[in-house]
């Protein structure tokens, strides 16, 4: 057993309604002094292709981080850094609590997740998936490597 999601994972903060399709971790060593100060992948969740639910235990840097710093990132000095992500199991997972989920966040949207879609298009093509890669390719379509023509069109056959 590993102690890390195995790749790809969808991200969830139900915090704030955020969705996330994340291939490798490599995305989430990057972030900035402000989000290493306020812990803002504290709130992730994360579904891995195995069916374990994982969530962020620590995160950590060798930036240093002092009140300057802290003062700085608040204004206007907030440079990109790495950082280190420590993961613990949760749980196994099923599908449905995984739709669930992602219904959860479409509903918490404002209108990244379902700035090419309707959230009712989205919440029933969750629904119908019947995989965690199904899930995968609808989140793509719908939200996040959309094909703007294609999805036109299919909205066109849908009036």
């Amino acid at each position: 057993m590993t102690d890390r999601p195995t790749y790809p994972i969808i991200l969830t903060d139900s915090t704030t309604g955020y969705l996330d399709l994340i291939d490798n971790g490599d995305y989430l060593t990057n972030s900035n002094v402000l989000g290493l100060i306020k812990q803002v992948q504290k709130n992730f969740q994360a579904y891995d292709k195995d069916g374990l639910l994982w969530k962020v235990d620590k995160v950590d840097s060798n930036y240093k981080v002092s009140g300057l710093t802290k003062f700085l990132a608040y204004t206007f000095y907030n440079p990109q850094i790495r950082v280190t992500i420590t993961w613990t199991k949760v749980s196994n997972y099923t599908l449905d609590d995984l739709k669930q989920d992602i219904n959860t966040q479409v509903d918490k949207d404002d209108d990244i997740i379902t700035q090419f879609e309707e959230g009712e298009i989205i919440k029933r093509e969750i629904e119908n998936c019947d995989s965690f890669d199904n899930i995968i390719k609808t989140l793509n379509k719908y939200v996040f490597k959309v094909n703007e023509e294609e999805l036109w069109k299919e909205q066109e056959l849908r009036k």
